[in-house]
């Protein structure tokens, strides 16, 4: 018996962190991260069935495309952060991103952790990739490269006319099924939630399917899908 229950207990702590942590992090993220950090934009408090779309990492000639056609065909406008050497590369996609009426927010200029950079640094490139993208909407949003952030970030952010916006729902489509990635997202949507798929090459052209998927399910459940700027417009 003592044997069962030296087995029963890590697996009931295993399962609970799996389902606190991985399949509804939202549970434990708002309640820690927006208490840490009530500068940065994780979700929006409103009455309205509706969520924003993020995607990450944009643009890339292998995936851009599939996901704007995929948005115009759901009628829908998303956030693409987009980073700054990715916008140098393909000036043409991010006028297409633009053309098609969808927000554009910085991602600084390279897809490393923005973490690592010193203050001068981290200016510089928030700055260089301004320049480049010219971003869009009422608010010019930033999400710090790897989404790692911390109050000297969100400060020099707001010196610069930024806010820092992360999601609710953290992504799986770098690492997971896209069945995988769809269920969870899906699972996780509430009124309010930051939602984030990646573009930004050909490891993540799968990204297209699960966008057409992932807009099928939530038009089901009813949502609205926004950019982040007009969530926020409809927050309480």
């Amino acid at each position: 018996m003592l044997t069962l229950v030296l087995w029963l207990v890590p697996l009931a702590l295993l399962l609970w962190l799996l389902t606190t942590v991985v399949i509804r992090p939202e549970r434990w993220m708002h309640r820690t991260a927006e208490a840490a950090l009530p500068a940065v934009l994780f979700r929006v408090d409103t009455d309205e069935r509706a969520v924003a779309l993020t995607i990450d990492d944009a643009p890339s000639p292998e995936v851009t495309p599939g996901l704007l056609e995929v948005l115009r065909r759901h009628d829908v406008r998303a956030t693409f952060f987009v980073i700054g050497s990715h916008a140098e590369q393909h000036p043409e996609l991010l006028e297409a991103i633009r053309r098609d009426g969808h927000e554009i927010a910085n991602h600084l200029y390279r897809d490393r952790p923005s973490i690592r950079l010193s203050d001068a640094e981290f200016v510089e490139k928030l700055r260089r990739t301004e320049a480049i993208i010219q971003p869009t909407g009422p608010i010019k949003w930033c999400r710090p490269g790897s989404g790692w952030i911390d109050d000297r970030m969100v400060e020099l952010l707001h010196e610069n006319g930024y806010r820092a916006c992360l999601s609710s729902v953290y992504p799986l489509d770098l690492a997971a099924p896209p069945t995988v990635t769809v269920w969870h997202t899906v699972n996780n949507a509430r009124p309010g939630a930051i939602l984030v798929l990646h573009d930004g090459g050909p490891a993540r052209a799968q990204n297209v399917a699960i966008l057409d998927e992932l807009l099928d399910r939530l038009a089901e459940k009813g949502y609205a899908v926004l950019t982040v700027s007009e969530l926020v417009a409809a927050s309480r």
